[in-house]
């Protein structure tokens, strides 16, 4: 904890300087979040990318009141906001719960050893975001986070999120923990994605400190961010050169987009120096699952940085989604051969009953699926992924996934979702298969 309250005193202490410098409410009122119609889009003066992905997403697609009850009720949107005189906040809450069969062969067996069925709170995360109403309108994110121990490698609770923002003219500048500009899985909501799990995490950080700028272009059609991240406040090393410094940028656009913003084509680019720690790097990831063992894992090796390029892409019309990512990895390790590293996924989903993804400009992302019928939104999920973490004498794994799943978004809170997935893994001189089949309720608000 008392690695944590660095960040929590450096962050405080920029807001209370914020509100001391802004001027009084009465001489310039500024409007503040509504929850707008199901397809609508947050204003940009009031988000921006990187700035509050999880706490925009929420609020874009939470629904004006229906005429109906769902099956499953929902929550009041707007419980437990706070609109006064010098600030506003709104409370989100995410509750994820999952239970996952397995099924190995002996390879399977010898390569990871046994995975077991088991439950998971996969997550458990409350949020806060404070925006402030005076001349400066600055931001405060704040979110934590409890899971499993087993699926911690150090701790069951964290605080995932604390990034204070203030406008520099038309750009945002943000420091504290976030997540960094990198892959389209990780920039908005991963529980509002077709797909239960992420893969690129293999390559990116979902979360990291450090201090990113960005901003909106060409008619809100355009976002852009980059910043540089170090996590040694909370790693407690006693000098930033000890950890990775890590270079990241997103650029996103809408090469097209339909006036209610829910069919469109997003491309984007993502750049990012990822450097090593004392001077050591490792690729592990898990596969699409979060209660396994590290499938892909090179272990640590010596190498200076990674330079890494990732290429996305979006395709939605009428409730049909075509999504995909390409990362490529090219290592600065002499010692081990200078591998080069590669994944990537695509992902194909059909909402039946023809509900879609609002595409939320600010965020450069889809927000989630707010059902048009009483009995919600029926989606089939089909994806397959890989990684590449082999080359030369690195020998991290080659993994290959095909996953089909079924989601009901039974509200605009509420989700149930059923996946299978058979991967193959090629490491150690064996290739392994395991099917898993994961369940999933889901809570958001």
């Amino acid at each position: 904890m008392a690695r944590v309250s660095r960040w929590v005193v450096v962050v405080l202490c920029g807001v209370l300087l914020s509100v001391t410098a802004a001027p009084a409410l009465a001489a310039d009122p500024v409007p503040q979040p509504q929850t707008p119609a199901p397809a609508a889009t947050p204003p940009a003066s009031e988000t921006s990318p990187g700035t509050s992905p999880e706490a925009d997403a929420a609020i874009a697609t939470q629904p004006t009141a229906p005429d109906y009850v769902f099956p499953i009720p929902d929550l009041k949107p707007g419980l437990g906001t706070y609109d006064g005189s010098w600030f506003w906040f709104q409370p989100h809450l995410a509750i994820l719960e999952d239970y996952t069969w397995f099924e190995q062969d002996d390879a399977s067996l010898a390569q990871v050893g046994k995975q077991n069925d088991k439950f998971d709170q996969r997550a458990f995360r409350p949020t806060l975001t404070f925006r402030g109403k005076g001349g400066l309108k600055w931001e405060l994110f704040v979110a934590a986070d409890y899971q499993e121990k087993r699926t911690r490698d150090k701790t069951v609770f964290s605080l995932y999120d604390l990034r204070f923002t203030v406008p520099l003219g038309p750009v945002k500048i943000s420091v504290g923990k976030m997540k960094p500009p990198n892959a389209y899985e990780v920039a908005g909501l991963s529980a509002q994605l077709p797909q239960q799990e992420r893969v690129l995490l293999v390559f990116v950080d979902s979360r990291n400190d450090g201090v990113q700028l960005s901003g909106l272009l060409a008619g809100d059609r355009v976002t852009w961010a980059a910043g540089v991240f170090n996590d040694w406040l909370e790693t407690g090393a006693s000098r930033p050169e000890d950890n990775a410094t890590d270079y990241v940028a997103r650029v996103t656009g809408l090469a097209w987009v339909s006036p209610d913003n829910m069919n469109y084509l997003h491309l984007g680019l993502d750049l990012q120096r990822r450097g090593s720690d004392d001077g050591m790097m490792r690729f592990k990831g898990r596969p699409e699952s979060n209660v396994t063992s590290y499938y892909i894992d090179t272990g640590s090796f010596p190498a200076d940085h990674a330079d890494e390029v990732g290429l996305e892409a979006v395709w939605q019309r009428k409730g049909v989604t075509l999504m995909g990512e390409y990362f490529d990895a090219r290592v600065d390790a002499p010692q081990s051969g200078n591998p080069h590293f590669s994944g990537g996924y695509a992902t194909a989903s059909w909402v039946v009953t023809g509900d879609g993804r609002p595409y939320i400009r600010p965020l450069g992302a889809a927000g989630g699926i707010l059902p048009k019928g009483r009995f919600g939104a029926v989606e089939l999920v089909a994806k397959f992924s890989y990684i590449n973490a082999t080359d030369g004498p690195i020998d991290g794994g080659v993994l290959n996934k095909w996953n089909f799943g079924v989601n009901w978004w039974a509200s605009a809170q509420w989700k149930v979702g059923v996946s299978y997935g058979s991967a193959n893994l090629d490491k150690n001189g064996l290739i392994g298969n395991t099917k898993m089949v994961l369940m999933r309720l889901q809570w958001l608000y």
